[in-house]
């Protein structure tokens, strides 16, 4: 009897298939996989000539407050760029092969990019909108160290307080990790839901949108009065083509960063349904990165042909 139930074990082993490992899915689909790796490729390719172009920027008054502005946003351009080559090779490969903490500063770096970008456009705006209705007339510090002091003191306030923050918190509370797998990466969707996380994120895009909405209509007006008086004669004024400069600004908030959070509002209640659209809407704001190309104006076409 003891001999049957034993070989009855042996045969029944080997029959039964042993269930196959559980691996995790990847969590995006092959036509979002294929449009991301398309747009940040096409982000990549265009920040890296803008920047290349940028040099110039260099050699012009730095003690300019909109110069200054200027710099620092291709610096926050530069620092995401680093980034978007690993974004590339996890959405072609499926797999994240480094350490979560490098993951976690991939996929900060856009949400800072993001913030750092509007924050700047607005700065650059504000200034130009004063200056045009002769509210400020300050325009550059007094030193060039001053300058670069006031932008040194940026810079080290976001890495001495946001980045920490950032590699320390950003994923870690909700599980986010071991639900999407150990090689998976940027799927962090969960911590949105959080209280204090979901307040924040519905502040900030409600923010970012009305302040874009309203530098939109002040910019309406301004080149509206311009038109109005100079009539035909206004493409030979160089404020005119300050303000067109100042429309590229606005259209580019308009087309990369305030559709992302109007979707971000309806996406904070759908994160698990929405996650890979919301994956390409993020992407669409690495685009910003064409206003690179709009600084030097003729000073474009000069190195171009050098």
């Amino acid at each position: 009897m003891t001999m049957n139930t034993t070989v009855a074990n042996i045969i029944s082993s080997a029959v039964t298939p042993s269930p196959a490992p559980t691996t995790p899915l990847p969590h995006l689909t092959e036509p979002f996989r294929i449009t991301l790796i398309v747009i940040y490729t096409f982000v990549l390719l265009v920040g890296i000539t803008g920047l290349t172009l940028m040099i110039s920027l260099l050699k012009s008054n730095i003690r300019s407050l909109t110069t200054i502005a200027f710099l620092n946003l291709i610096f926050a351009h530069f620092l995401f760029l680093l980034t978007v080559p690993f974004r590339i090779y996890y959405y072609a490969t499926q797999a994240w092969h480094l350490h979560m903490g490098m993951c976690k500063l991939v996929s900060a770096m856009v949400h800072i990019h993001i913030y750092m970008v509007f924050s700047i456009y607005a700065i650059i705006l504000t200034l130009r909108f004063l200056h045009y209705y002769k509210k400020m007339q300050w325009t550059e510090f007094y030193r060039r160290l001053h300058a670069l002091g006031a932008s040194a003191l940026v810079w080290l306030l976001l890495l001495l307080i946001m980045l920490p923050l950032v590699l320390l918190q950003y994923g870690e509370s909700s599980g986010n990790h071991k639900d999407a797998g150990e090689n998976q990466c940027f799927k962090f969707g969960k911590m949105i839901n959080e209280g204090p996380v979901y307040t924040l994120n519905m502040i900030m895009s409600i923010f970012i949108i009305s302040v874009s909405c309203v530098q939109t209509g002040i910019q309406a007006i301004i080149l509206h009065a311009m038109i109005r008086k100079y009539g035909s004669a206004s493409r030979s004024q160089q404020e005119f083509w300050v303000q067109i400069k100042n429309l590229i600004f606005v259209l580019i908030m308009l087309t990369c960063l305030v559709p992302y959070h109007l979707f971000r509002l309806h996406y904070l209640n759908h994160t698990e349904d929405l996650h890979e659209i919301n994956e390409v809407f993020l992407a669409i704001t690495g685009l910003t990165c064409f206003d690179m190309l709009t600084f030097t104006g003729k000073g474009v076409c000069q190195v171009c042909l050098t």
